[in-house]
């Protein structure tokens, strides 16, 4: 033990030295090059894609088609430049050092270029759609490798027009094409307002392109919006920038043909374009898609490498491009070149960033001039590729009429932060304090007996009973996850926190009687009391198994919070966080948890009071504004609906209510760790009042924890500059603010919050879990005689041996990059544990539940959310069941309670015990 101690202390000051400083870096990326295609030129307008091999598990870069002008510049009357299309396809090797490009003949059957490419990587395939050279083609290639690494071009079913210019991208299975330009009869091309789809999911013989509907252009923020997007469409474009972002399709700027050539902000009429700004978004979620209109870039914006890259959680960042302004700028310069020539200085190099949360866009830096010590020319009019992480951007035009045979490459860096070493001491001092509680109350001998250990002598104070109670089930989940929740989507969930005022009586008058006049220390004795041993020892491991997941998740998302402030590992910020929650259990026992519980509920909740009011402070209009944007937006209620939907997201009031509820009612009736803290105090009254105190701490103060998610999110509207772009988890909003904005010493009381949040839960279920075992099983089945000492020795080890399950556990959580670890840790909890609240119900409710109908209640409630969950995935059902996963305790409870009662009936009914120990007998009055 001393060495555990030891050790965990010598971490704590390993990690707390401060870090050596690293080069500021300009923006979210990191370029670098790939070998350059073996042509002098380079080319603009270029097909790309990946290609995979299944037989030999190697992918390849493809670069197809374009044009260059080999013969001299646009410029250079005397040399009678001519721009030349090509029908070549060049061939990459990806992953290899030493790979060298390979070049083939005549791939596509014409030259061509300014198509649209999009990668296919359900069938290891990239697709080439279109392109133009005196005429635009509807031809459309499927490119693939076969195992030798021999490309195959198969043609496939032709788009609806000829189109070239154009954007696209992958939804799904569904390849999206929207605008671009067509043949004008002859008289050279105009731009399309069409865009089509086709489901790459069906077998290539039955592909076919489906019309999708032409963007409105109407912003739809007031009815008269609505009514006149039926009228206007958005302009038909070519040279846009396409994205995609989970099942939504983005389309930035690009331009049109001008109606005019009289001056205007976005018009370059020398050469009579319209640089267009607007942007929008296709939703394929709905009945049917549908378009929506979004900011509008900074400036008009065309030629970009197209699709913007996909960085972070909600980000998609623009390349340079070419603005009117810019434009015309060359021309002015250079007017007897029309703004060309060997003077021009290359195009725009700033990256911008689009916020798919606020809908906002900001500057991302530029593209750097150097990269791995050669010179970086910004290209245009050239596709984007994505492959394991980076971004490829091949050759393109980096000048008019000049091309680069460059293959740029980039990766996402974070923005470094440092925590320092006044936040440092203050988190410090705080977990200094943590186990120094645990050993002043091991000096009191407040773990000497499995008594002291586990139930803390009965003379806790009902408020600091309360309070424990509160941190446990609150946690880290509510201090990080909430908010994150609320930046993400709105407060609709704050809902679920009301059904506290209904839940907390029925605990109190209906539950709460039993496990204070049977006088248990592990919640489970009961169930054999009222049914028999199997259902004890089924609750007691459904227990153990839930929160050894509980634990994994809780501790996760404080490690999320140190590892986004600085630059320790992640997985040495689970270890320390896990190892000190381990030492101050295992030295303080139950009174040790529920003291530190009380300290850290305070710590948790003046935390994020103090964090929203430096957010609201640091808004221009203050609450006022905060509300305004929330209210504009839809951040607050407006998304509550009645309708009945439980699907994934749904915003249905009652649903909500339900599923907070049942989740709720599992922990604070079958939860050893809550259900613990009700012996703890001194009778029955202090164990009421302790409930009480939960009930009003959750309805009043949980909304603050949603309110700061909504601050948040109106700081980083009207800053969108001061996001990171290359944030990868939305759970990690709230240090990054906390390091970004907030002062030395604060931040780390902040930081000292997120502890506090997780090792409240932590610390519970490592001695609830250590209860159950010693209860339950050790001394009912495995060492009945043993010793108290025994015993609670037994029960330290448990305390060891689960934290580092847990702290394995959370390194794997780490590892899978779950997104939003609250629906993840709803999931668990759910799976594992509804049916044992269903099988406490029976017992509490009903006269006539026995142990048979309820392990087959219990069987059946774990068998029908685990179907819900998985039936899709082993071959059962073609689509996953829609079933929101936050309903799944609602549906392991009362599958459980009806199965298991219709059960009781059908073979025998209930015993004397089912009327004692139920509230229609004595013991429950």
């Amino acid at each position: 033990m001393k060495l555990l101690i030891s050790s965990t202390l010598l971490v704590s000051c390993l990690l707390s030295l401060p870090l050596a400083a690293e080069d500021d870096s300009k923006g979210p990326l990191s370029w670098d090059h790939l070998p350059a295609l073996p042509d002098e030129e380079g080319f603009a307008g270029t097909f790309a894609g990946i290609v995979s091999s299944k037989q030999t598990a190697k992918d390849y870069l493809v670069v197809a088609g374009g044009a260059n002008f080999p013969k001299g510049r646009p410029w250079e009357k005397e040399k009678n430049p001519e721009k030349v299309y090509y029908d070549l396809a060049f061939k990459l090797e990806m992953g290899t050092e030493d790979a060298v490009w390979e070049k083939l003949e005549g791939p596509l059957g014409q030259r061509v270029g300014y198509g649209m490419s999009v990668i296919l990587p359900s069938r290891g395939s990239s697709l080439f759609i279109g392109g133009k050279a005196e005429a635009a083609t509807d031809a459309v290639w499927e490119v693939a490798v076969d195992g030798s690494g021999a490309l195959r071009f198969t043609p496939r079913v032709k788009y609806p027009m000829p189109i070239a210019e154009g954007v696209a991208g992958v939804v799904g299975n569904k390849v999206i094409v929207v605008g671009g330009v067509t043949n004008n009869e002859g008289r050279g091309f105009r731009t399309v307002q069409e865009a089509y789809f086709l489901d790459t999911s069906k077998d290539e013989r039955e592909w076919a392109w489906e019309a999708l509907p032409w963007i409105e252009a109407a912003e739809n923020k007031t009815w008269e919006d609505y009514l006149w997007s039926i009228k206007k469409k958005a302009r038909g474009r070519a040279y846009a920038v396409s994205g995609v972002r989970s099942d939504q399709f983005y389309v930035f700027g690009g331009r049109d043909y001008a109606v005019s050539t009289d001056p205007a902000p976005e018009r370059v009429h020398q050469e009579k374009l319209d640089i267009l700004s607007d942007c929008y978004v296709l939703s394929l979620k709905g009945p049917k898609p549908a378009w929506k209109r979004l900011a509008d870039l900074p400036r008009g914006m065309s030629a970009a490498p197209s699709a913007a890259l996909p960085v972070g959680v909600s980000h998609l960042l623009m390349v340079g491009g070419v603005s009117a302004q810019y434009w015309r700028q060359q021309f002015e310069d250079r007017p007897d070149l029309n703004g060309a020539g060997d003077l021009h200085p290359g195009f725009e190099r700033t990256v911008w960033a689009y916020d798919t949360m606020t809908d906002t866009w900001a500057s991302a830096g530029e593209l750097p001039q150097m990269a791995g010590g050669v010179p970086v020319a910004v290209p245009v009019t050239t596709p984007v590729v994505e492959w394991k992480k980076k971004f490829i951007v091949p050759t393109g035009e980096i000048k008019p009429g000049i091309r680069s045979p460059q293959i740029l490459v980039a990766e996402v860096q974070k923005l470094d932060s440092k925590l320092g070493m006044v936040n440092w001491i203050v988190v410090g001092v705080y977990l200094a304090g943590m186990v120094g509680i645990g050993y002043w109350f091991m000096r009191r001998q407040a773990s000497a007996t499995t008594e002291a250990y586990f139930r803390g002598g009965q003379k806790i104070p009902f408020l600091v009973a309360g309070l424990s109670i509160f941190a446990t089930v609150l946690s880290s989940i509510t201090f990080m996850s909430i908010p994150a929740r609320a930046y993400g989507g709105d407060i609709t969930w704050y809902i679920g926190q009301l059904a506290m005022l209904v839940l907390i009586p029925v605990v109190v008058f209906f539950y709460l009687p039993f496990f204070r006049k049977l006088d248990l220390t592990s919640a489970y004795l009961y169930l054999e009391r009222r049914f028999n041993l199997g259902v004890r020892l089924f609750g007691s491991f459904s227990f153990m198994f839930a929160h050894v997941g509980r634990i994994a998740i809780v501790l996760y998302l404080p490690a999320v919070a140190l590892s986004a402030v600085s630059n320790i590992n992640i997985y040495a910020a689970i270890i320390i966080i896990g190892l000190l929650c381990v030492v101050y259990t295992v030295m303080g026992g139950i009174e040790a948890v529920v003291w530190t519980d009380a300290i850290q509920a305070v710590v948790l909740l003046g935390g994020a009071i103090l964090c929203f009011i430096l957010v609201v402070t640091r808004l221009d209009g203050g609450i006022g504004e905060l509300f305004s944007i929330a209210n504009s937006d839809s951040k607050l209620l407006q998304n509550l609906t009645f309708e009945w939907n439980i699907k994934d997201g749904t915003t249905t009031g009652l649903v909500i209510f339900l599923a907070f509820g049942f989740n709720s009612l599992v922990q604070y009736t079958s939860g050893q760790d809550v259900v613990q803290r009700y012996v703890t105090t001194k009778d029955i009254g202090g164990a009421r009042k302790s409930l009480w105190t939960t009930m009003w701490m959750s309805v009043c103060f949980s909304i603050v924890f949603f309110l700061l998610g909504t601050a948040l999110y109106a700081f980083y509207k009207t800053q969108p500059a001061l996001l990171d772009p290359a944030m990868e988890r939305n759970d990690g909003i709230l240090p990054f603010f906390i390091m970004q904005q907030l002062p030395a010493g604060v931040a780390g009381l902040i930081i000292a919050a997120v502890f506090a949040a997780s090792q409240s839960s932590i610390s519970s279920s490592l001695n609830s879990i250590a209860t159950a075992w010693t209860k339950d099983v050790d001394s009912r089945l495995v060492r009945p005689k043993a010793s108290d000492e025994d015993y609670l020795r037994a029960a330290k080890w448990v305390v060891i041996i689960v934290g580092l399950l847990g702290i394995g556990g959370a390194a794997l959580v780490a590892a899978a990059n779950i997104k939003n670890a609250f629906d993840t840790f709803m999931g668990i909890i759910g799976l594992a544990t509804g049916s044992l609240g269903g099988i406490f119900a029976m017992g509490v409710f009903t006269r006539r539940g026995n142990g048979r109908g309820a392990m087959i209640g219990a069987v059946t409630g774990i068998v029908v959310v685990g179907f819900i969950k998985f039936a899709d995935k082993i071959g059962i059902v073609a689509e996953k069941i829609q079933v929101a996963g936050i309903l799944n305790a609602f549906v392991g409870f009362t599958s459980c309670l009806v199965v298991g009662y219709l059960a009781s009936l059908a073979t025998g009914g209930g015993t004397e015990r089912g009327e004692e120990l139920s509230i229609h007998g004595k013991t429950g009055a």
